[in-house]
């Protein structure tokens, strides 16, 4: 017992800390227990939670990506495009599907394979994706999608109307959980995170790895657009746009290194729903959006001191990670 409460110290802590922030949003709004309101409310969780299930992987081999907001806003636009053509739904998913793995992978080739910065990289392709949706799409949006496209994003099952969405992201954490901790693809993430000299040496594609967690993020980002255009009946080149802050803090404060080398799916879910938990009360409290992004922002920079001065835990302080030399273009 004593093992496992040392080695997921942290997500203990955010478990704590979601059972607060339900207690401070009860105090906030007399709404807030609801049962129908708090269904209504976890809609909000799904697609920025998948982008961050994504994200986790990236992040797991040391690198970063800014752009899966942008990513979701083209396939959102082609979704649109697809609908006023009247084109079957699952056509219109393997276009989205092909053209979100070829974006993801033009990131992965850029940060693994030209060894450029991440942050540098994928700040350049968000906004050259979201100049590609506005392209594509409009400004205007686009509202007259085929009720199949809408399925999944406004779809309820039962008596409770428990939105079908929020098994679609039940399914997605598992599949994470089982790529991240029970996958040779996951231990290689973790790996390369740690010590990427060392995989290198060990024979493991480094630059093929890092390619593939930006494709599976690039294809999350892709099925999140699927669960937006039926959650908000539209699609316009600005879908998703400001996400990004709470996408990354999701993981971050979820306990993921943003070193690289640490983390769990378990950490990444119970921050996402702390982060809408906080979120949530704070609307019904009609507490303004510029606050609300300030203590998200808040929250990064603290998930970030932790991860950097913490270790997993809060109280056992790790020593500074060396700079890490990039000898690979394998």
């Amino acid at each position: 017992m004593k093992s496992i409460f040392r080695s997921h110290r942290w997500e203990l802590s955010i478990a704590i800390m979601v059972v607060l922030a339900g207690v401070w949003a009860t105090t906030l709004s007399p709404y807030y227990l609801n049962g129908q309101q708090l269904l209504y409310s976890s809609r909000n969780l799904v697609f920025t939670g998948i982008m961050g299930l994504g994200l986790t992987l990236i992040i797991l081999t040391g690198e970063m990506d800014l752009s899966l907001p942008s990513t979701l806003a083209v396939c959102t636009v082609l979704l649109a495009k697809s609908s006023a053509a009247h084109l079957p739904l699952g056509l219109a998913l393997a276009l989205i599907a092909a053209v979100a793995l070829a974006l993801g992978a033009f990131n992965g080739f850029l940060v693994a394979k030209l060894r450029l910065p991440a942050l540098a990289v994928t700040l350049g392709t968000s906004g050259a994706y979201r100049g590609l949706a506005f392209i594509i799409g409009s400004e205007t949006g686009y509202t007259g999608f085929d009720g199949t496209y809408k399925w999944l994003g406004s779809a309820t099952v039962g008596s409770a109307a428990v939105p079908v969405m929020l098994f679609v992201f039940i399914a997605a954490v598992v599949v994470f959980g089982v790529i991240m901790h029970f996958s040779t693809f996951g231990r290689r993430c973790f790996a390369i995170g740690n010590n990427p000299m060392a995989v290198t040496y060990s024979g493991i594609s480094v630059v093929r790895t890092k390619m593939g967690t930006y494709m599976i993020a690039a294809l999350g980002a892709a099925l999140g657009a699927w669960i937006f255009i039926g959650q908000y009946g539209s699609a316009r080149g600005d879908n998703a746009d400001g996400v990004i802050l709470g996408v990354i803090t999701s993981v971050v404060l979820g306990g993921v290194d943003i070193n690289g080398g640490r983390g769990t799916v378990l950490g990444v879910l119970l921050s996402i729903i702390f982060l809408e938990t906080l979120r949530n009360g704070m609307g019904l409290a009609n507490i303004s959006g510029s606050i609300q992004q300030l203590i998200i922002g808040a929250l990064l920079v603290s998930g970030v001191l932790i991860s950097n001065f913490s270790g997993r835990g809060i109280f056992a302080i790790r020593p500074r990670k060396q700079a890490k030399a990039r000898p690979w273009a394998s």
